[in-house]
């Protein structure tokens, strides 16, 4: 006899272990492809900001001198902001580091998103966008709303790679 989700034996209601089994691998299912959706959303904006600003370098670097930075940051992050975006998508793309590269797309994008925050409020006074070509139509609570919404995106997918590799550690003992 079945009483909600737990099966009767003898009066006690005692969860089935195949119920249990049946829950796990689709919960297990369900991290899988919300972890897939979101690296797919992640390696392709990291991809395509950080590839044009490889291939607009000079517009990147126009862009960059006119942000409120020091100027000696302007040429080290003129190499080091597309290296790092790019490299973020080479991490996401191979599964046993897949987690560090995760972890390096949400600290980019909590960077870019506190950065988009400060230029929203002026605290610079007004700041151009050196973003490229895929969200310079953006106002910059725009592009904060869209940083921190991708942000929120990545950081549960972190959350669940890590308890699908520590269930796969678990397995291998």
């Amino acid at each position: 006899m079945k009483n909600g989700k737990y099966r009767q034996y003898g009066g006690a209601g005692v969860a089935s272990k195949v119920d249990k089994k049946i829950q796990q691998i689709k919960w297990q299912t369900y991290m899988e492809w919300y972890i897939l959706t979101a690296l797919v959303m992640l390696i392709l904006l990291l991809f395509f900001t950080g590839l044009g600003k490889v291939f607009n370098h000079a517009a990147f670097v126009s862009q960059l001198h006119k942000q409120p930075l020091p100027q000696w940051s302007m040429s080290i992050l003129s190499y080091l902001l597309p290296m790092l975006e790019l490299g973020t998508v080479l991490l996401m793309c191979i599964p046993q580091i897949r987690m560090w590269g995760l972890g390096l797309a949400i600290l980019l994008m909590t960077a870019y998103s506190i950065y988009a925050y400060l230029a929203y409020i002026e605290i610079y006074g007004y700041v151009p966008c050196a973003c490229g070509k895929v969200f310079e139509k953006m106002s910059w609570k725009q592009h904060f709303q869209f940083n921190l919404a991708v942000t929120l995106i990545a950081a549960p997918a972190w959350l669940m790679e890590y308890k699908l590799k520590l269930m796969e550690y678990k397995l291998k003992k």
